[in-house]
């Protein structure tokens, strides 16, 4: 289901995208709104499924600090079972079944490039239909899905940037975060 955002939803959004446990009076006061109206747009925008609040553990403080995206390329009649095994496993980050030479795209995170192997041997390949894989070694992450601003409807296929972008690192202050569903 879509959900058209007006410029205040948005500007909420953008505000507990960069601190998620602001308060609602914080907000208002940043962007000259009533509290009540703050509070009420965000319990709209909750209740509707447009935002979630979470906490978004950073793996690289955790000690996995190798990122890797594998391709996985499996037997058509396990796709959504192999998805689900893989969603399943520790060290994934995420799992999308994806259109191309490929059916499978994981991304993970492990202590340490000696760590792929075993994990890719003992963890991907023994799960029943993958039959190849492909491996990327993610050197430098510019932009995460928490960072994702929401398009402008009217620059949406232009190319065009909608909002200058800032990294994470320089703009998400730590804690819950507010994400797009």
């Amino acid at each position: 289901m879509s959900h058209r955002l007006d410029e205040w939803d948005r500007q909420i959004i953008a505000v507990l995208q960069r601190d998620g446990r602001a308060a609602n009076v914080g907000v208002a006061r940043q962007l000259g709104l009533a509290e009540a109206t703050v509070r009420k747009r965000v319990d709209r925008l909750l209740a509707s499924g447009v935002i979630r609040v979470v906490a978004v553990p950073d793996p690289e403080c955790l000690g996995l600090a190798t990122r890797m995206i594998i391709a996985i390329q499996t037997e058509q009649t396990q796709l959504e079972a192999i998805a689900s095994r893989l969603a399943a496993l520790p060290e994934v980050c995420s799992v999308s079944i994806i259109t191309g030479a490929y059916d499978i795209i994981i991304d993970v995170a492990l202590p340490s490039s000696g760590s792929l192997l075993s994990f890719i041997m003992d963890r991907v390949v023994t799960i029943p239909g993958v039959k190849r894989t492909d491996t990327y070694h993610v050197l430098k992450m510019v932009k995460r899905s928490c960072d994702w601003g929401i398009p402008d409807e009217s620059a949406i296929g232009t190319g065009q940037p909608t909002r200058s972008f800032t990294p994470a690192s320089q703009e998400v202050v730590p804690g819950a975060i507010v994400i797009p569903s």
